[in-house]
């Protein structure tokens, strides 16, 4: 019975034993992956690069620059020229800034066109006389009767805009229908010049969806015998041949903040109908395309070649240009370029933040790692000694197992 019991006890250390073992087996390899894990970690940390702060020498030069009389000019490339046969001994580059008269497009968002009523008026282009009758463009003009109310009315509204035709006797004023019901008033004397193609002849009518307003800025049809408004348009149409204002006969302008802008009828159409709610057609309007022109300070620039005069050190002091026999004494100047060297120092101060966090992640990732590895070693070191001590009483064990063999079969000696 004692043996037996001796038995069962020391397979049950043994179990423990190889448990223990077994269990330091996983603590060790627990620990190489923390090594592992530490040695990437001492890798991404030999990897970084520390950041290193811009010098304004690095976007500091030295320009040349000079005075012709109207501008300043100043210098960005001089390539040395070998065996000219002019005897110019550089390649100039320079430029300056001028005014320079130019047509600009901006995009006017919700502009708020309103359409409406407006007197127009127009060239006769096709008159015939038959009798004492004329027929304009297919209608037969008559003479214009005060008393027809429907016709004094809209003759009243072109003499608010044309005060001309209010100064003719009823006699001389015609009026004719066109086939879209629009009435059309001219006189006498327009209709027998259309006839004779001598001088002009005009027409006068109501336009019922005409542009008329832009916000609260009123609208006037382009006049081109304005010089100043012909030179812009004609500038805007240069830099924009492609758009609708360039290819239009019926151009608009108004005055805004001091400024006359530009802009065609299909373009003013097409935002005034633009609105989603019909019954608020003056809001939430697709943009218009507006255009101006005025003096916009340019950068011209210019390369040339010249004769350049460097002093013992080599440095430039005066320089004449080719097909010109001024010469130009040089300024130096040290220029340093601001706005780089602040983008430089930003992009410095970023990148030593992204280090500095960088850095922090990198320690405290390694001190979790040493953390878990001393939690392991402790573990270890307890295994280690409950090792010993199951091997210490395996050992007493074993001794009890040898008595009771040697006194068992001594009996049967």
């Amino acid at each position: 019975m004692g043996m037996a019991a001796s038995q069962a006890r020391y397979l049950g250390l043994t179990a423990r034993k190889t448990n223990v073992e077994y269990e330091g087996q996983q603590v060790n390899q627990a620990r190489t992956a923390l090594a592992n894990q530490s040695a990437n970690t001492f890798n991404e940390l030999l990897a970084l690069e520390v950041p290193t702060a811009p010098s304004t020498q690095d976007y500091t030069t030295l320009q040349y620059s000079y005075e012709d009389g109207s501008y300043a000019e100043v210098i960005t490339d001089m390539t040395p020229l070998e065996n000219d046969p002019d005897g110019y001994n550089y390649l100039i580059s320079h430029y300056h800034f001028a005014d320079v008269f130019t047509g600009v497009q901006t995009t006017k968002p919700n502009p708020q066109v309103i359409l409406g009523n407006q007197s127009v008026q127009s060239d006769i282009t096709n008159v015939e006389q038959q009798d004492d009758e004329y027929t304009v463009n297919g209608a037969t003009a008559s003479v214009y009767d005060p008393l027809d109310t429907d016709q004094r009315e809209i003759f009243e509204r072109i003499c608010k805009d044309y005060p001309e035709l209010a100064d003719e006797t009823p006699e001389n004023i015609y009026t004719y229908t066109d086939d879209n019901d629009l009435v059309h008033f001219t006189t006498k004397t327009d209709l027998d010049n259309a006839i004779a193609q001598a001088g002009e002849a005009k027409e006068y009518h109501v336009d019922t969806q005409a542009p008329t307003y832009v916000g609260n800025c009123k609208l006037s049809e382009y006049d081109e015998t304005d010089p100043i408004l012909k030179e812009a348009y004609e500038e805007i149409c240069k830099q924009f041949p492609d758009q609708n204002i360039a290819n239009s006969d019926e151009i608009y302008t108004w005055e805004y903040q001091g400024r006359t802008y530009f802009a065609c009828r299909e373009d003013l159409e097409s935002s005034a109908i633009s609105a989603p709610d019909t019954t608020k057609p003056t809001e939430n309007q697709s943009p218009l395309a507006q255009y101006y022109a005025e003096d916009i300070k340019t950068r011209i620039e210019k390369q040339e070649k010249a004769f350049v005069d460097v002093d013992e050190k080599g440095r430039p002091y005066s320089i004449r240009y080719e097909n010109s026999t001024a010469t130009f004494p040089l300024n130096t100047e040290t220029i340093t370029d601001e706005d780089a060297y602040n983008d430089a120092m930003n992009q410095y101060n970023y990148d030593m933040q992204v280090y500095e966090k960088t850095l922090a992640d990198i320690n405290a990732k390694t001190e979790k790692i040493q953390q878990q590895d001393r939690t392991l070693e402790l573990r270890l070191r307890q295994l280690d000694t409950e090792q010993q001590a199951l091997q210490t009483e395996m050992e007493a064990v074993q001794k009890v197992i040898e008595k009771n063999i040697e006194s068992t079969f001594k009996t049967f000696e």
